[in-house]
């Protein structure tokens, strides 16, 4: 369970996140559609305090964070529920595949690195990239490095997956090979929060899509509601740009 509650973020006089009220239940994916600019990002790096929320308060699971007051302690135990997929890889340019995987396993001192190495193998594996496995990530392609990442995250187990815009760094013809774990990823019920423009994608693997904009929250449904019968003028007009008018009532 995660529960955000007038969650606030500024960038000097800049309102990014106008007090983000939301609730996403276990094992629940939910994709967070909307125009770039309007905190979309912003909000999923606030949940994994890459950026620290000016207030508001934050709950994964059993660890509940006022981020107005939170120290090094309270940071570290809401930073463990969660992982991260980024937009740009992130992946450590001089190590490996298999090494990149690897990493959490070892800075967070869950496994010994001989048990590390098998199970980011069998990640590895489960990514169809085992053969690449001593391949820097210079010499793969973004799609690749992408599923590298995604098997980076997934290697900790997590409690949440928050994936930022996973494919608006690849070129099209890469996009459907990252989509496809990722689909594949959300059938194991997950918990996933997914940031992103591909809006079939949105449509076709989420349990709720949240529609923001402009720093706030605007509407919040089911996709069938969402995408053929939004409730909100900023909605509509927003998938009249992505969508063919016909298939919006």
């Amino acid at each position: 369970m995660i529960e955000i509650k007038n969650l606030k973020k500024s960038f000097n006089q800049n309102e990014v996140l106008k007090g983000i009220n939301l609730s996403i239940n276990d094992n629940e994916i939910v994709s967070v559609i909307g125009s770039s600019g309007g905190g979309k990002s912003t909000l999923l790096r606030c949940l994994n305090f890459l950026e620290h929320a000016d207030s508001g308060t934050i709950r994964i699971a059993d660890v509940n964070v006022d981020c107005s007051s939170a120290n090094k302690n309270d940071v570290k135990k809401i930073i463990s529920k969660s992982t991260m997929v980024f937009q740009n890889f992130n992946l450590f340019k001089n190590k490996t595949a298999l090494q990149n995987i690897m990493e959490p396993l070892i800075v967070n001192k869950i496994l010994p690195k001989a048990e590390a190495e098998k199970v980011a193998l069998s990640y590895l594996k489960k990514i169809g990239l085992e053969e690449k496995k001593d391949e820097y990530p210079s010499k793969l392609s973004g799609g690749q490095q992408q599923r590298i990442g995604i098997a980076r995250a997934l290697v900790l187990d997590p409690e949440v997956i928050l994936f930022d815009e996973p494919t608006s760094a690849l070129d099209p013809e890469l996009v459907s090979d990252v989509l496809k774990l990722i689909k594949e990823v959300a059938s194991e019920k997950r918990t996933m929060i997914i940031v992103t423009h591909e809006m079939a994608f949105a449509r076709d693997v989420s349990d709720r899509v949240v529609y923001m904009d402009k720093g706030e929250v605007v509407e919040v449904g089911s996709p069938e509601k969402i995408f053929t019968n939004p409730k909100e003028e900023r909605t509509r007009q927003f998938l009249a740009r992505y969508l063919q008018p016909e298939y919006i009532i």
